[in-house]
């Protein structure tokens, strides 16, 4: 559901087996580069299988070439084992690279389609998961899935066919002393099975934990002024602390559920290895086994358990790969934005914005209206005609941006509807309604760019000239040719680079540069300086010339020019008129004005 968290604790608690079940949503970002995956397969396979035959030269040699003193023998016998361990290193050399190549291709892919998802999820997705925890999804846990298959799945068949492989050469050298060693390796899959089933949900769950860390850095460092300003280092520190405490200790109780596989199969290997010797040397001493087979089998039992130790390890890596995927396919089972099929295009506004009957909750999202537990708004009527000037005044948490955010369908009413020319925004198309609106947000938004850039927000298809003018309107066009490269200059993170003043108004302008039909501003002058309220304010009639404008304000004195002011009260509309009108009646807006203009005259 919208605005949940991506992955609860419930789910986490839930968490069992291997996780197969991920690979078939998995795979498809690998398909497209499968005939390299194909071929890598196919050069595991042949350098695995030679490598094999590396003891069975030593056994060949053993039994053949020293038992028979044949120097000629010998010297063939080592060229034969040092050519085929060359093509070994040389197969895996370019087998590596194969897939190295395609776990970054597919990981980029990864990336680059979770990224594309994450910008067209609603606004109420983005209330319960913070930055921190979508920047861990968009890339620590790619970049695990890459490590599972660029690493990990070449390992465990690597593995797999190297214990098939010396299974089936011990087997046919000695069948009965193969059944001795065979019999140790269903100790080790349940192992290996116990350890999968305790250790997802703890691999899931540091995984959360890692998300949590980055969040609460990536908003330390954002509100750094002010935990120095207010001197609040020695808490966050304490905090980052606690996190860093419960991520080391879901991490080690982890270790301690691989330290227990990894005990089991070195004592195995060494159990292993005590049998063959023992009772491979008797039959060799009664001459049921040769010397180069028991050397065989003593070598083979040390690497048998190589792969058995390599799977258990790479069990391990699997985990935690697969409690990235179960976390980054939640982002994708997310519903975007809109829904597929809604192709009604917003036209050129002809009659105007209706708001009829709207409750709305945030807590409420998905529910009837009357079961949300704390409705932002009740009962919203209100009409704005084609250009007409509507000014929302009110107290704080009143409930003016949410009808904003509903206008912007950046949220749906549970009741009620909201129609642009008779037509319910939920028929239309988001792309073309909002191509309709310039929209002024409270915080102003600057990318890393140029001035040009970020005025035309990356769209070449605005010109040059179309931002000059627009920058001329919006009072800011003299201010930006004196920035070092003028329209050119480039703008650090968040713009910090200019000053507040000029944020606000290069907002402006950049509302102003795609010629909107509805112009939205939600506190647009709210935290500016005097001289730069001064400027808006001698330009916000031309800005607001021909278009049909809402304007959220806290000032009154701002919006005094506006053709109609609405009071929003506790989520209801208590008061409609002009300025005059208002000012005029026993009610809410007199009383904020009269508050407003003792403040300034105290000022």
């Amino acid at each position: 559901m919208f605005g949940e968290d991506i992955y609860s604790e419930t789910e986490e608690a839930k968490a069992k087996g291997l996780g197969f079940k991920l690979l078939p949503r998995i795979w498809p970002f690998f398909r497209k580069y499968r005939n390299r995956v194909i071929l890598a397969g196919a050069m595991l396979i042949v350098s695995t299988v030679l490598s094999l035959f590396g003891p069975v030269l030593l056994k060949h040699a053993i039994d053949v070439d020293i038992a028979g003193k044949s120097v000629s023998g010998l010297v063939r016998t080592s060229i034969i084992y040092l050519v085929i361990q060359l093509l070994v290193f040389g197969i895996g050399y370019f087998q590596r690279i194969a897939l190295a190549v395609v776990g970054e291709k597919a990981a980029a892919d990864l990336k680059e389609q979770l990224y594309q998802h994450i910008i067209r999820l609603p606004v109420s997705f983005f209330d319960h998961n913070p930055v921190g925890r979508l920047i861990t999804r968009n890339e620590s846990d790619t970049e695990a899935l890459k490590q599972l298959f660029a690493t990990t799945a070449v390992v465990i068949a690597q593995d797999i066919v190297m214990l098939v492989g010396m299974s089936v050469v011990m087997a046919i050298i000695n069948w009965k002393l193969f059944l001795i060693v065979i019999v140790l390796f269903p100790p080790f899959l349940f192992a290996l099975t116990w350890f999968q089933r305790k250790a997802r949900p703890v691999y899931i769950s540091i995984r959360r934990t890692v998300a949590e860390i980055n969040n609460f850095i990536n908003e330390t460092i954002r509100g750094l002024p002010v935990v120095q300003a207010m001197n609040r280092q020695e808490y966050f520190a304490s905090k980052m602390d606690s996190l860093n405490r419960d991520k080391f200790g879901k991490e080690m109780k982890a270790q301690f559920y691989w330290y227990r596989v990894w005990f089991m199969v070195d004592f195995g290997e060494v159990l292993g290895f005590a049998l063959v010797l023992g009772i491979g040397g008797l039959w060799a001493l009664k001459g049921l086994l040769t010397i180069g087979g028991l050397f065989l089998f003593v070598s083979y039992i040390t690497r048998v358990f190589q792969p058995i130790r390599g799977l258990s390890d790479q069990i391990n890596v699997m985990q935690r790969a697969f409690a990235s995927a179960e976390r980054m396919f939640g982002i994708f089972d997310t519903q975007p934005e809109q829904a597929e099929g809604i192709t009604r295009q917003a036209a050129r506004l002809v009659q105007g914005v209706q708001i009829a009957g709207v409750d709305f909750s945030y807590e409420g999202r998905g529910q009837d209206a009357e079961s949300s537990p704390h409705k932002v708004l009740k009962d919203i009527n209100l009409n704005v005609r084609k250009g007409e000037k509507v000014a929302l005044v009110g107290e704080t948490g009143g409930g003016k941006t949410s009808v904003i955010s509903l206008i912007m369908k950046f949220y749906e009413p549970q009741k009620g509807r909201i129609l642009i020319d008779g037509i319910d925004l939920h028929e239309l198309d988001n792309k073309s309604l909002r191509r309709q609106i310039g929209f002024v947000p409270q915080e102003v938004i600057l990318f890393p760019g140029s001035v040009l850039d970020n005025l035309r927000l990356f769209d070449e298809t605005v010109t040059a000239e179309k931002v000059h003018d627009a920058a001329r309107r919006a009072r800011i066009h003299e201010k930006i040719l004196q920035f070092p490269q003028g329209f050119e200059t480039n703008l650090i993170e968040r713009g910090i680079n200019l000053s507040l003043g000029e944020r606000q108004l290069l907002a402006f302008a950049r509302a102003l540069a795609f010629d909107p039909e509805i112009l939205i501003l939600d506190e647009a002058t709210s935290s500016v300086d005097p001289h730069t309220e001064r400027l808006i304010q001698e330009g916000l009639e031309e800005l607001l010339k021909g278009r049909t404008a809402i304007i959220v304000a806290h000032r009154l004195a701002t919006i005094q020019m506006v053709d109609r002011i609405v009071v929003v009260h506790k989520g209801r509309i208590v008061q409609e008129g002009s300025h005059r009108e208002l000012i005029g009646q026993d009610g809410y807006y007199q009383r904020l004005y009269r508050l407003q203009y003792l403040n300034q005259e105290s000022a």
